[in-house]
């Protein structure tokens, strides 16, 4: 009788240990869940496969709207719970996103179903009315919290109500936007700190209850992990700007609480893949995963639905694309340290050539690509230069020169400037002669940095002399005229002929 009962017994514990498993099992589900969060940043364009190099080291074809979408549809088919971000600068950068002002990217994130993007300042190079009809015609909500006022047509935070879940995403530009950006882009509106602004922020969102709090930055990884240092309610920062590819996420404590940034790079070199198991009820957050996906195209079976949204941008920039416009006996570097190779040596030497000016200035940032040695195409040029910038002279006097030149470590990036423009003996020399300070010299440059570009104010206190057009047309003019291209010295060579 005993043995009976006690057998009982343990079959009336074990089915309770049962039930309480099976209870608890059933709460977790209720009140956890998993999200997975793919990402890009930076995609500027690249919506044609081309070269790069991925993991540091290896060359693939890569990127290329079709490869991309193979990727992020191919695990939106495998995985539950997905949801696609981008954190900004993706409308322009190629020709075939510059000839349609960006609404080719615009077709492609639309075709993707992206749920939130973020702007970068560089959605304001085709100018404020494009960048309207940019974010405008965007399908999916478009973040930035730190304008003043705030932009048309974009919100500062928003929170998605899918899967079970409450997601709180908040966007932010960085404030180096003003300088970066032509003034008149802009339209008036001020960039304000993000630190402060997401605090303004934080109430109102947390009013909200999220189960997950994240940051969508165009702010650079620096500015990230100082994000992450002063704002406490934040969960993840998925950045971009710094084009920083992150192999492993940044993980900054605050507050007792783990905060991780993510980035993928740029160029569309690789697809972010975030995994997370977030817990409702005590607002727990664990990372089960994360990895870059690289869109190497040998390995990916191409999205062929893509190219019918996009092929009436690609063959119209393919006219001018595929056109051979020149060759060159050396790779252009942009950043090369040998002065015969050096690519914006080479831009300010044609510069110099084009304008019979003394001195040539062009932005480090603005140089995007460098050109390799055989044919030149058209698209390369354009790869390089993708700006719409003017090819501007003015009359400058030698002593605000030399505080320029002595000044460039305090702006964002030094300038890049022409061969004959020497720094020896803590002076500076224009074809081995000591720059004067009552002399005028013939400066050319970009409106760009004219209108304060990168924080260069030293140009606008003098009047434009000159305006020679758009400064890509012009370098393709001249390696048109004057290929092949051997090194960097020849225009300055044949600006020498041309001055004799």
């Amino acid at each position: 009788m005993a043995k009976k009962i006690f057998q009982n017994f343990k079959i009336l514990i074990y089915s309770i240990f049962s039930f309480i498993w099976i209870l608890l099992l059933v709460v977790n589900l209720v009140f956890s869940e998993e999200l997975i969060i793919l990402h890009t940043n930076d995609f500027h364009g690249r919506l044609v496969s081309q070269t790069q190099k991925i993991f540091s080291k290896y060359e693939y074809k890569t990127a290329g709207a079709e490869y991309i979408s193979s990727v992020i549809n191919n695990i939106r088919n495998q995985e539950k719970n997905v949801i696609l971000l981008d954190a900004g600068d993706f409308s322009a950068g190629t020709i075939y996103s510059n000839l349609s002002y960006g609404q080719s990217v615009v077709d492609f994130y639309n075709y993707l179903k992206y749920d939130v993007v973020t702007i970068g300042n560089h959605e304001f190079d085709f100018g404020y009315d494009y960048f309207l009809n940019i974010v405008k015609n965007l399908k999916m909500p478009v973040l930035c919290a730190n304008a003043n006022p705030l932009f048309n047509y974009t919100k500062p935070y928003v929170i998605l109500n899918k899967y079970n879940l409450k997601i709180a995403i908040i966007g932010l530009l960085t404030p180096e936007t003003e300088q970066i950006t032509m003034p008149k882009a802009l339209n008036n509106h001020k960039i304000l700190d993000p630190i402060d602004t997401l605090n303004k922020y934080k109430s109102e969102i947390l009013s909200y209850n999220p189960d997950i709090v994240i940051a969508l930055t165009h702010l650079g990884v620096k500015e990230d992990e100082n994000l992450a240092k002063n704002v406490d309610y934040i969960d993840i920062i998925i950045g971009g700007h710094s084009h920083t590819e992150l192999f492993q996420p940044i993980n900054i404590t605050n507050n007792n609480k783990n905060i991780l940034i993510f980035q993928t790079g740029s160029y569309g070199k690789y697809i972010g893949y975030i995994k997370l198991n977030i817990d409702k009820t005590n607002k727990t957050i664990d990372l089960i995963n994360y990895k870059l996906y690289p869109t190497i195209n040998k390995i990916i079976t191409p999205d062929k639905k893509v190219n019918k949204i996009l092929e009436k941008y690609i063959s119209y920039a393919d006219k001018y694309s595929n056109e051979i416009i020149g060759y060159s006996n050396t790779e252009f570097d942009k950043k090369s340290e040998n002065i015969y190779n050096n690519l914006g040596t080479l831009l300010t030497n044609i510069m110099i050539y084009h304008t019979n000016s003394d001195i040539a200035f062009y932005n480090t940032g603005g140089i995007r690509d460098n050109i390799k040695k055989g044919d030149i195409t058209y698209g390369e040029i354009f790869n390089v230069l993708p700006f719409e910038n003017m090819l501007i002279t003015l009359k400058m006097k030698g002593k605000d020169i030399i505080e320029l030149l002595n000044n460039m470590n305090t702006k964002k990036t030094p300038l890049k400037y022409n061969s004959s423009l020497e720094f020896k003996d803590n002076k500076w020399f224009l074809n081995n002669q000591e720059i004067q300070e009552d002399k005028e010299y013939k400066v050319a440059t970009i409106d760009f940095l004219y209108y304060g570009g990168d924080g260069y104010t030293e140009f606008k206190k003098y009047p434009v002399f000159e305006n020679y057009g758009y400064i890509r047309d012009i370098i393709v003019y001249y390696i048109k005229t004057h290929s092949p291209l051997n090194d960097s010295l020849e225009p300055i060579k044949n600006h020498s002929k041309t001055k004799n």
